[in-house]
């Protein structure tokens, strides 16, 4: 009974409008980094690619969200505004002092990127899945995020896995802060350390230490509330 209860307020049709956007939007935009090649020799292109794909997940959210009347308590900006500005703004610098401001500025699309797609798979779609049982919705979302990306070259255990340790590590991010800024932190920062930054010793203790500060932030530091008069 009680794991009948557990389903009973998640919208099958608003899911499933979320991912069917989602798939859509993330088949166009494959389909277009096909047909023009061209966009991988030329960095703006590039960029407005990388974004149009996290915008599939985003739309879907909020579309479903719009049709079937859904709300979500995980916001941009979470439980706290400066820590989720924090979030954002000190990797970013820390970055752009250490390689120059173009490595601080790709940083920054990193974040965006992973805004657009936390949107969708934190904001909406663990929300909705939020009463059942954490393993559950971590499987599920694993196994949606896994099928979404339609890249048959990342179709692997490996990644699976690392979806799956996502899933879970981010979701936890979610439930305790509520702030899609810190999740697309984390999601972003996976994203740009692909580039083989980690190799070098700066960039690895650099990032390392953001994680770390990261977790002090959100987890150690409250400011003192002022005392109403």
């Amino acid at each position: 009974m009680k794991q009948n209860l557990s389903y009973k307020n998640i919208h099958i049709g608003a899911i499933a409008t979320f991912y069917i956007i989602a798939l859509l939007v993330r088949l166009i935009t494959l389909h277009v980094a096909n047909e023009f090649p061209s966009i991988e020799t030329n960095y703006a292109l590039q960029v407005s690619a990388a974004l149009a794909t996290g915008l599939g997940p985003a739309i879907g959210a909020l579309v479903a969200m719009l049709i079937f009347k859904r709300k979500t308590e995980y916001t941009i900006l979470g439980k706290s505004v400066w820590k989720s500005i924090a979030t954002i703004v000190i990797p970013c610098i820390v970055f752009g002092i250490i390689g120059g401001w173009d490595l601080g500025l790709t940083c920054l699309f990193a974040f965006a990127y992973g805004l657009l797609e936390e949107y969708g798979w934190r904001g909406f779609l663990q929300y909705e899945l939020r009463n059942l049982p954490v393993w559950q919705y971590v499987l599920i979302i694993t196994v949606m995020w896994f099928l979404w990306h339609l890249d048959f070259s990342q179709r692997s255990a490996s990644f699976f896995l690392l979806l799956l340790f996502a899933s879970w590590g981010i979701g936890k991010v979610a439930t305790d802060t509520h702030s899609l800024l810190f999740c697309a932190a984390f999601h972003g920062i996976v994203n740009f350390s692909k580039h083989g930054l980690l190799s070098d010793t700066t960039y690895l203790v650099a990032f390392i230490g953001i994680i770390v500060l990261w977790i002090a932030i959100w987890y150690f530091v409250n400011l003192p509330k002022k005392q109403k008069q």
